[in-house]
């Protein structure tokens, strides 16, 4: 019995350093936590609960490609989807080990490359496969410009030049009169005026809480335009929200029930994808959240080098496809497509969203290259250092 007693002094003895240290860290921890509670309650800005849910729980920080977890989404339903074929020297020509390594180093999960409409390459890391369905973030942006341009065609949206309180009526406001002069194609270009600060990391920001909130129309519709529309180039992810709206009103069409009956179906998509929505029947976050595989976000591209045309059928006016290509304000930036016209070989465009997911397309080789990914390299230029590197490397390897 002695030596049991003489023991737990023992236990005791090398456990209070810690249990005196421990308290006091508990108790500030506790603080901090009641402390962000009340911030979030009289704020308002209860989304942040959210944020702490999918991201920090989770370990991340910012959004991520497997967000669509946490989210309420509609399908984009496909019908009878078709596979591209395999060319001839399918996978047969590996990619050289400087560009394997930085696909790995950043963490992708997808990579294929149609050429001539068919693949050449295909390959799949971690939770990628043919049929896995990731964020397109921003790359979700020029999916909106081309259902614009159907729109457009269909005369549901009269000009690029209508202005947008022609459908949303509840943008007029005497307080801000460029709210009254915003036109569609402002939107498109990113040089509508608006007072948005793009961001990803900040949690307090207007773009997280647009990722975030179950009220994201009510949220736009506080958003106001400040500077005089078609002055400067500014990308701001509302203004695609503002289009989707558009979308929405103009068609009495939800967003996704109108990709699928105009696009998605059309563009023979294997597989169903899925827009992630702001809560349950809400609506689309029309600036990203389209989810969907690698071969068949390449279908936007393909759709694009051959002028809007599917097979014998004209999806968007060849005409409108023109104009999305050409650059605005910013020589490097259409109606939601970057453009990459003197900095390479060839002229190259893309869809681009955080993280890298890239779609990557070459007219001049008649290619679509797909990458999507964990992870993107800093930007130089407003270009992704990664995104270069990957444009190099496919002309370099697929210019035959």
């Amino acid at each position: 019995m002695k030596k049991t007693s003489e023991k737990r002094k023992i236990i005791l003895k090398i456990k209070s350093p810690y249990m005196k240290h421990a308290l006091p860290f508990f108790k500030a921890v506790l603080l901090i936590l009641i402390c962000l509670n009340a911030f979030i309650l009289v704020s308002g800005k209860t989304y942040l609960y959210k944020a702490i849910k999918i991201g920090y729980l989770q370990g991340n920080t910012s959004a991520t490609i497997e967000d669509i977890d946490f989210y309420d989404t509609r399908i984009v339903e496909s019908k009878i989807g078709k596979q591209w074929p395999k060319g001839i020297d399918y996978n047969e020509k590996q990619l050289n080990t400087e560009f394997r390594s930085r696909l790995e180093k950043n963490k992708s999960i997808a990579f294929t490359v149609i050429q001539n409409d068919s693949i050449r390459y295909e390959e799949y890391w971690g939770i990628g496969s043919r049929t896995s369905r990731t964020n397109s973030f921003s790359a979700g942006k020029s999916i909106v410009s081309i259902l614009i341009g159907i729109a457009l065609e269909e005369g549901a949206i009269d000009s690029l030049n209508q202005k947008i309180i022609d459908f949303i009526p509840e943008y007029k406001n005497v307080k801000y009169p460029y709210n009254s002069v915003v036109t569609v194609e402002h939107l498109l270009s990113m040089n509508s005026g608006m007072d948005w600060d793009e961001g990803y990391i900040n949690p307090v920001g207007i773009t997280a809480e647009a990722y975030l909130t179950d009220q994201l129309e009510a949220l736009m519709l506080e958003m106001n335009f400040t500077e005089e529309p078609g002055t400067k180039w500014n990308y701001q992810s509302g203004n695609t929200q503002i289009l989707g709206m558009i979308l929405e009103r103009a068609t009495e069409m939800t967003l996704s029930e109108y990709a699928s009956e105009k696009l998605w179906k059309p563009l023979q998509a294997t597989d169903d994808a899925e827009w992630m929505l702001d809560d349950q029947n809400g609506i689309e976050i029309a600036y990203c959240c389209f989810n969907s595989n690698a071969l068949d976000f390449a279908r936007f591209g393909h759709l694009y080098l051959n002028n809007g045309k599917w097979n014998d059928q004209q999806i968007v006016d060849s005409s409108y496809v023109t104009a999305s290509l050409k650059a605005g304000l910013n020589q490097q930036y259409g109606y939601s497509w970057w453009l990459y016209n003197t900095e390479y070989k060839y002229p190259v465009f893309c869809m681009s969203g955080i993280n890298g997911q890239y779609v990557i397309n070459i007219p001049k080789l008649n290619l679509v290259a797909v990458r999507l990914g964990h992870k993107e390299e800093e930007k130089l230029n407003e270009q992704p250092k990664d995104l270069n590197f990957y444009i190099e490397k496919i002309i370099e390897q697929y210019d035959i």
